[in-house]
């Protein structure tokens, strides 16, 4: 059975000065070029950071810039501003050095303040491209850091042995128990400007979060605890959201990263849009971002006293919203004003139906005696002559759902079939807001 997700995954950032390699050790990591490489000294200006995941333990990976700590030039100090504030946000430091130019002065700088930072930090020495190079990694014992190891991110080499010894350090950090854990936590997410921090501060009724037109006021996660109906909730305020060709400075950037974190904390994500501007590809991004990482989640179109309203206006709305949010419609969508303090408590009585769904069991019976006729109706389609059959189901998972389907040949079941499936369990049993998950397993 599959195990629950963690309250937040652990972060990872690699460090280290200027064409070190952090960049392609990044990409080797993910499994994909998503990070630009070159050989040209920073290349990497600000931070890039994906969730990712190794032998079964997820955790999100941060690229940084080259990292020159006494550096005076303009954009040199703007990388090292970006260094730091990764340094204050990992919970592990991946510090590469460069086995071809040895250790050198600002290694060693490098190295004191992170020994200072008193975290996790692994060693990796880069460019130990075969057996005969490993000596030359001894050289960096001189770091104090521990073992060094010798890697080549180019190639792959030893990058496996590496993530192993990442991932036995995410069981001996410290458990981020939080007294407010019993509460019912919702990330109040969305671009710059939509008025969530007015929400927060609408609902409990004083000043908990800086209110003001400017956008990016926000800077850091506010927490702030509410009860309603005999319900304690945790509203988690985060940074406005920016598309990243517009990030320009350095913290409004991070907020990004806290941004996931928050989503990664919550148990429903509330996502803030302007009626008075539509849903944008942003709006988008950052739903896919709360359903991508398993969370449910609720639309909350503000400011709907901007919009000029007919009869019909609702259901227009509606129905084009429907058409914009495409896979992602399962999600409900609410239609606020902060301004005029309308339907702000219909959020916070969404987002308890929505932790409910997400908490939601099928029996076994139930969902094979509703299932199965529709299968043998609806078959997956052959793939090379191999006929497919599906003769059982049952759900493994609660908080995300998760639906297991057996029978033979599962590796052959088509994405298109995956979301027929899904699009019937929502049919009959809602899971509104909720992400859900069908696997496929052989049946023995």
């Amino acid at each position: 059975m599959p195990q629950e997700a963690p309250a937040r995954l652990p972060v990872v950032a690699i460090v280290g000065r200027p064409n070190v390699g952090k960049s392609t050790l990044f990409n080797r990591i993910l499994r994909r070029r998503d990070a630009i490489v070159d050989d040209q000294p920073g290349v990497t200006r600000d931070r890039h950071y994906a969730r990712t995941d190794w032998a079964g333990h997820g955790f999100v990976l941060v690229d940084t810039g080259g990292y020159l700590p006494r550096a005076e030039a303009e954009m040199d100090r703007a990388i090292r501003e970006q260094v730091e504030i990764a340094l204050d946000e990992a919970d592990i430091i991946l510090f590469l050095v460069d086995r071809q130019t040895g250790c050198t002065d600002i290694d060693l700088e490098i190295a004191h303040i992170l020994q200072r930072r008193e975290k996790p930090v692994l060693l990796a020495v880069n460019k130990v491209d075969n057996q005969l190079a490993e000596a030359d990694a001894f050289d960096f014992y001189q770091l104090g850091l521990g073992e060094p190891m010798g890697i080549s991110a180019i190639q792959g080499r030893a990058v496996g042995d590496l993530l192993d010894r990442l991932v036995e350090q995410f069981d001996r950090l410290e458990p981020q128990y939080r007294p407010e854990e019993a509460a019912l936590k919702l990330a109040i997410v969305g671009r710059e400007n939509v008025g969530k921090s007015s929400f927060v501060n609408t609902l409990v009724g004083q000043a908990r979060s800086i209110v003001t037109p400017i956008p990016g006021t926000t800077r850091d996660p506010v927490d702030t605890l509410f009860k309603y109906q005999k319900q304690r909730f945790l509203l988690i305020d985060t940074a406005g959201l920016k598309r990243k060709a517009r990030v320009k400075e350095n913290l409004l950037f991070y907020s990004q990263l806290r941004t996931l974190k928050s989503i990664q904390r919550a148990d429903v994500v509330l996502v803030f849009a302007d009626a008075s501007e539509g849903i944008t590809r942003q709006d988008l991004r950052i739903l896919n971002d709360a359903i991508e990482a398993r969370k449910p989640a609720v639309l909350v179109m503000n400011k709907w006293d901007l919009v000029e309203k007919d009869e019909k206006t609702y259901h227009r709305w509606e129905k084009a919203l429907a058409e914009r949010l495409g896979n992602l419609k399962f999600i409900p969508i609410l239609f606020t004003s902060v301004l005029e303090k309308k339907r702000l408590y219909r959020v916070i009585d969404l987002a308890m139906d929505v932790d409910a769904q997400n908490h939601l069991k099928i029996r076994t019976s139930e969902l094979n005696r509703v299932l199965l006729p529709i299968i043998q109706h609806n078959s997956p389609p052959a793939v090379r002559g191999k006929e497919i059959k599906l003769n059982y189901v049952t759900q493994v998972q609660v908080a995300p759902p998760v639906f297991a389907f057996f029978g033979n040949h599962p590796e052959l079941i088509a994405p298109a079939y995956r979301r027929f499936l899904e699009n019937q369990i929502r049919a009959h049993w809602g899971f509104r807001g909720v992400p859900i998950l069908v696997v496929f397993k052989a049946k023995h």
